[in-house]
C-alpha cells in the first residue's frame, strides 16, 4: 500500500508541478514595425520633411559657394600672366583659404544637422518606449519585437498600426533644432 501511495503522491505532485509552470510559462509575443511608424507617424513624417528642407537649404548654400570659388579661382587662373609672382600666390593663397573655410563651414553645418536629427529621434524614441511598455503592461505581453528581427509571423501579432495611433494621438510635431 505505501508503494501506491507514494505513487498517488508522485503522480499529484508531477501534475501539479506541469500544471503551474505551463500556466506559468505562457508567454505573450507580438511584433512592431518601427521603421514603418518613423516614416507613417505625424510626428515621423513632419521630422522627414523638417530634415529634408534643411538638406535642401545646405545643398543650395553648398552649390552657391562652390560656384563663387570656381569664378574666383578661374578669374585668378585667368589673371595669371598678369600679375606678378607674389600678388598671384597671395591670391591662390586667399583663394585657398577661403576653400578650406568653405568646406569646414559646410561640415560643421552637415554635423549640426545630424546631432538635431538624432536629439530628434530620440526624443521620439523615448515617447515611443513609453507607449510601448504601457501597451505591454497594459495587453499583459511578455514581448514586443522589431519586425525587422522575424522572419515570418502571424499578422494578428502584428500591433503597428495600434502603436501608429497611440504615437499620432501623443506627439504630432517635433523640433528639429
Amino acid at each position: 500500500m505505501s508503494i501506491v501511495k507514494n505513487t498517488k503522491v508522485i503522480v499529484i505532485s508531477i501534475f501539479i508541478i506541469f500544471f503551474f509552470t505551463q500556466s506559468k510559462a505562457e508567454l505573450k509575443f507580438v511584433f512592431v514595425d518601427m521603421d514603418r511608424i518613423m516614416k507613417e507617424s505625424v510626428v515621423g513624417k513632419s521630422l522627414l520633411q523638417q530634415l529634408d528642407k534643411a538638406d535642401n537649404k545646405n545643398k543650395k548654400i553648398f552649390s552657391e559657394s562652390r560656384k563663387n570659388l570656381a569664378t574666383k579661382r578661374d578669374k585668378i587662373t585667368s589673371q595669371k600672366n598678369i600679375l606678378s609672382k607674389e600678388e598671384y600666390e597671395k591670391k591662390v593663397i586667399a583663394i585657398n583659404k577661403e576653400f578650406e573655410f568653405f568646406q569646414s563651414d559646410a561640415q560643421k553645418k552637415v554635423t549640426l544637422l545630424r546631432k538635431g536629427r538624432d536629439a530628434a529621434m530620440k526624443k521620439i524614441l523615448n515617447e515611443l518606449q513609453k507607449i510601448l511598455a504601457e501597451y505591454s503592461k497594459k495587453n499583459e505581453l511578455t514581448f514586443i519585437i522589431d519586425q525587422k528581427n522575424i522572419i515570418i509571423g502571424r499578422a494578428d501579432l502584428n500591433i503597428t498600426k495600434d502603436i501608429l495611433k497611440l504615437l499620432d494621438a501623443k506627439i504630432k510635431k517635433i523640433s528639429l533644432n
